[in-house]
């Protein structure tokens, strides 16, 4: 008999040399005992897996988008999903009223899961400033300079 993985052979010595070998695994007997929980159990693994993996950072993020678009109030400059920057002059219930436009006289109802945040736009020719980040001690793993 050959083990596999996890399985291993044990082989009693004297009067119980006569008895057959039993099969332990991982779980002992119970998954040789229960092949369908052993299954259900897996999947169960995997579907934790799953939402630690992929739903909960969509909940964070789709959390933190809803507490950027709830600071919007009047008067602020946002841009909209498809890259629109506009001037936010009115609130309804379920869309805001923004003013598109250089010359401010077009006033469109926008809804508000369709607006990304609050920014404003640069209309000059020059990058924004940024700060310079401190610099990361390096890792075991990284390359030197």
């Amino acid at each position: 008999m050959v083990p596999f993985l996890l399985d291993t052979v044990i082989a009693p010595t004297g009067e119980a040399a006569a008895q057959t070998t039993q099969k332990t695994g991982l779980f002992g007997t119970w998954g040789a005992d229960h092949p369908v929980m052993l299954i259900v159990v897996y999947c169960v693994v995997l579907l934790v897996i799953m939402y630690f993996l992929s739903v909960r950072p969509t909940q964070k993020k789709e959390k933190k988008l809803a507490e950027l678009r709830n600071a919007i109030v009047v008067g602020d400059s946002v841009i909209t999903n498809s890259g629109f920057y506009g001037k936010v002059v009115d609130e309804t219930y379920d869309a805001w009223i923004i003013e598109f436009g250089m010359n401010r006289g077009v006033r469109v109802p926008v809804a508000k899961t369709e607006v990304f945040g609050k920014a404003e736009l640069n209309l000059s020719m020059e990058a924004p400033v940024q700060e310079e980040e401190p610099k990361k001690k390096k890792g075991l793993f990284s390359k030197g300079e």
